[in-house]
């Protein structure tokens, strides 16, 4: 399942890096059976600070029908008395209301569960970050939740031609140019016009970790990267990597003799002895 089936779009700043596919492949290689799906998983990146410590939040959708957000939460708290010391509360954001459980905090980490109904299912919010500052981010990002417009799917769908009169000798519109496509790392990397090379955070050196972050990358019809989701690599170093690549700029990816916006792999490479 994704959003979309629940009718639902949640764009996020610039500040925010997907990591969805990353934290699905995680659940697939568990081998406890799993009754929810994830739909999104985000951490904080506002600059390269990006650590095990850094605000992160995941979506998950449970597959059963459910509607009653506080039972549920209550049924969990009255199990673990002390999993939601500070208590369950309600809140609205962008018209939408929800069920927000507060954590106790686990080596000095504040955690929350938050709780709202799509379509019949149950969606869950599970946040982490180092303060509360770092939770009412996460928090923020409820507003940009927005409902898509229903589908038409009673609508027939209209042939080309079908309602052209016998008269009407206007010629056929030609393919349309997509707004956007995949495009090979290859591609992209030979239209790379400005790179900026990441520094190789202490922590990490200290460490002596080294690696490669994987991040696929949409860059815009102008040339700018956009957006970023990290797809692997130590957590480590894609804080470093994410502040690098967000300052590449690319020569305009041209299709049908239109710009158009991609979807791209970028690869950063960490070596502590590169020779």
């Amino acid at each position: 399942m994704t959003l979309a089936d629940f009718g639902l779009a949640y764009p996020l700043s610039n500040d925010w890096v997907r990591a969805t596919e990353l934290l699905r492949k995680r659940v697939a290689f568990e081998s406890s059976p799993r009754n929810f799906d994830v739909l999104l998983a985000a951490v904080y990146v506002p600059k390269a600070n990006l650590s095990k410590a850094s605000p992160f939040f995941s979506l998950f959708a449970f597959r059963q029908p459910a509607t009653d957000c506080r039972k549920n939460l209550e049924s969990i708290a009255a199990r673990s008395p002390d999993k939601y010391e500070g208590g369950i509360t309600e809140f609205a954001a962008a018209g939408r209301e929800y069920i927000r459980a507060n954590e106790r905090t686990v080596k000095g980490r504040h955690q929350f569960t938050i709780c709202t109904t799509a379509n019949g299912h149950l969606l869950f919010w599970n946040g982490g970050a180092p303060n509360e500052k770092g939770l009412e981010a996460i928090v923020a990002t409820l507003d940009a939740i927005t409902a898509l417009p229903p589908r038409n799917e009673g609508e027939p769908a209209r042939s080309a031609g079908k309602d052209r009169g016998a008269d009407d000798t206007s010629p056929e519109p030609g393919p349309a140019t997509p707004e956007r496509v995949r495009v090979a790392s290859g591609v992209t990397s030979g239209l790379l016009i400005k790179k900026v090379h990441p520094f190789y955070p202490e922590d990490a050196r200290a460490a002596h970790l080294d690696g490669t972050v994987v991040l696929r990358a949409e860059i815009s019809t102008n040339g700018d990267v956009t957006d970023l989701e990290l797809l692997d690599g130590p957590i480590e170093l894609a804080g470093s990597a994410v502040f690098a690549v967000r300052q590449w700029k690319y020569k305009p990816y041209l299709l049908n003799g239109k710009p158009v916006a991609v979807l791209t792999q970028v690869q950063v490479k960490y070596e502590l002895f590169p020779y």
